[in-house]
């Protein structure tokens, strides 16, 4: 025992010795609002570390990233045979505009009190009607449609681990003819990134009842582990870029349980100039019951087959289809009458849809996307597919 102790200290002590260069000090400066903890804990460096330069460009990348700061700044300088690193930012407005589902409108805050949690919320104060202005333009109403309230905490106290929190309570939904007269959900998760990847694990609470039948009401708990690779947030700064996710979900409820994997690929390619093609590859197989028919679990996650009436496929085995191709015009490309800061978009989609159960469909739309200097960006389109003509507009 004795001999071993001797072993492990002369080891230390070797590699004190002969030179393992380390972290020995993080100093922050050029913030006034956010903490300097929280700069720390952010880039994923600490105190002992050794020294590594791709770590200390990963974790310049992450701070440019996390929305905090317009630059960062990294400095090493050397303290005896080890380093100081020092960490300069300038920092950003946080406060941005948020838009959920069903029109869910608010705002949000990604550095509450300097700590880096995003906190943000909003209400459902708007809906649209069967009246239609010059035939397809949608009619607009207000009413009390229930809030969203969510929070964020990326590299929590340093550990590397991103937490989200979400609670929503709507009222009066829409869903095909039916309507859904409550939808409340409360989900919990975290995930872990590490390089290139991402490991998350999700509990999602979600329940609703319906103004038809209440034989539809229902109440389900999902459990989720998911796996993501690639660069999902900046796919756009390369030439081509691929990025996707896998999740697995078991959801059980009163009567019934079930067991789904569903699987996203996405391939961006920058053709000529500014031109791109964005290839969106989903697949889904459910092994066991069947899921809720509620867009938690819908066909194309988050993502309608456009032209058609929403939700209207949930195979239990599908795979959904969908290809983006457009034009970036700025005052650069010389053919745009836009300002340095805008950016305006003509886009062609293509959708298609394959499943179970002889599901088939197929769409083709055309949009119109401007990206505006403030951050919020506008796209008019017009689908067609089963159901004829459909006009939609988005806010990202």
């Amino acid at each position: 025992m004795k001999r071993a102790i001797v072993l492990a200290v002369f080891f230390v002590f070797a590699i004190s010795l002969f030179g393992v260069n380390r972290i020995v000090e993080i100093a922050v400066e050029g913030n006034a609002k956010t903490l300097d903890s929280t700069v720390r804990d952010l880039s994923g460096i600490k105190i002992g570390d050794e020294f590594d330069i791709e770590k200390i460009y990963r974790a310049k990348r992450t701070l440019q990233e996390s929305g905090l700061f317009t630059d960062v700044y990294m400095q090493i300088k050397t303290v005896d045979s080890d380093y100081r690193l020092v960490i300069t930012v300038e920092e950003a407005n946080t406060i941005y505009p948020y838009f959920g589902q069903y029109l869910t409108i608010g705002a949000g805050e990604r550095n509450l009190l300097g700590t880096g949690v995003n906190i943000y919320g909003g209400l459902r104060f708007l809906r649209f009607t069967d009246k239609k202005f010059l035939g397809f333009i949608p009619q607009p109403q207000f009413f009390w449609g229930g809030f969203t309230l969510g929070a964020g905490y990326p590299q929590a106290l340093g550990t590397g681990i991103d937490f989200i929190t979400e609670l929503t309570l709507f009222k009066e939904v829409p869903w095909q003819s039916d309507l859904l007269l409550t939808l409340n959900r409360f989900k919990l998760g975290a995930s872990y990134p590490f390089g290139d990847y991402v490991a998350g694990v999700s509990y999602t609470f979600e329940s609703g009842t319906f103004d038809a039948s209440v034989t539809n009401d229902y109440s389900v708990s999902i459990v989720n582990g998911a796996f993501a690779f690639g660069d999902a947030e900046n796919f756009r700064q390369e030439r081509s870029n691929l990025y996707g996710n896998t999740v697995l979900s078991y959801g059980f409820g009163k009567g019934f349980s079930y067991l789904q994997q569903t699987a996203v690929m996405n391939f961006w390619y920058r053709i000529i100039g500014r031109i791109y093609i964005l290839s969106t590859t989903r697949a889904g197989v459910t092994y066991l019951g069947t899921a809720p028919v509620t867009k938690q679990f819908y066909i194309g996650g988050n993502t309608d087959l456009k032209g058609w009436n929403l939700y209207s496929f949930n195979p239990g085995h599908f795979v959904f289809e969908s290809v983006e191709a457009g034009v970036p015009l700025t005052e650069n490309f010389g053919i745009a009458p836009s300002d340095e800061l805008s950016v305006y978009i003509p886009k062609l989609y293509l959708m298609g849809v394959a499943g179970s159960d002889k599901t088939f469909g197929l769409s083709i739309g055309i949009g119109f996307e401007w990206r505006t200097p403030l951050g919020i960006a506008f796209e008019p389109q017009i689908f067609f597919g089963g159901d004829g003509f459909k006009f939609y507009f988005e806010l990202r």
